[in-house]
């Protein structure tokens, strides 16, 4: 699972910091404030929607500190980076399906943000890769739903295929399935843990 989410800029560091306030205001984010980075490398800028927040609060308040809150822009070398170390926590702690919907919206805005403040856009995703079992009904289940919307992908059996359920395990740290595995254009694979119909949704349909 990748746990920060960045891209290079196509913007000077200046401009992509004003792109990136704008955009979270018009997504319903309030701008609280930011901080500049040590030694010029940057700023990180506070932002906060409160819809979320709220929701966040009625779901579950030990929570709260993983709603994506921070976008950083960095300077790097010749580089500009934006992007945020939080926007795939929360999903991944997610444990319900309010909560799972809350996260899928989360880090489709954040990320939204980021691409308008970097210059880019979204990444692609190229190949889809569902590690499964022969007998996990929930692994037939997301099988079904790739094929019900089309999309191609590649099923493997970590039951009967030890070296792939090996890398599995060292790509992700999990023993359970479904995993499933979005490789997206620029070679940066994102990890998807369970049926996670609303991110798979998001990112392929």
């Amino acid at each position: 699972m990748n746990l920060a989410y960045f891209r290079k800029s196509n913007l000077p560091a200046e401009e992509a910091v004003a792109a990136l306030k704008t955009k979270a205001q018009e997504a319903g984010f309030k701008v609280l404030g930011e901080m500049d980075l040590p030694e010029g490398a940057g700023k990180t800028i506070l932002i906060c929607n409160q819809a979320w927040l709220k929701q966040l609060l009625d779901i579950d308040h030990n929570l709260v500190g993983f709603l994506p809150c921070a976008v950083s822009v960095i300077k790097k070398g010749n580089d500009v980076l934006v992007g945020s170390g939080q926007t795939a926590i929360l999903k991944a702690l997610a444990q319900q399906p309010q909560l799972a919907q809350l996260a899928a919206d989360a880090d489709k805005t954040v990320k939204e943000i980021i691409h308008h403040a970097a210059g880019v856009e979204a990444l692609k995703p190229v190949s889809v890769k569902l590690y499964s079992t022969m007998s996990c009904p929930y692994c037939k289940m997301e099988k079904s739903w790739l094929e019900g919307k089309n999309i191609k992908h590649e099923v493997v059996y970590v039951d009967l295929n030890q070296k792939e359920a090996e890398a599995m395990v060292q790509k992700t740290g999990q023993m359970g399935v479904p995993v499933t595995e979005i490789q997206y254009e620029d070679g940066e694979p994102e990890f998807i843990i369970g049926f996670d119909k609303p991110r798979l949704e998001q990112i392929l349909t």
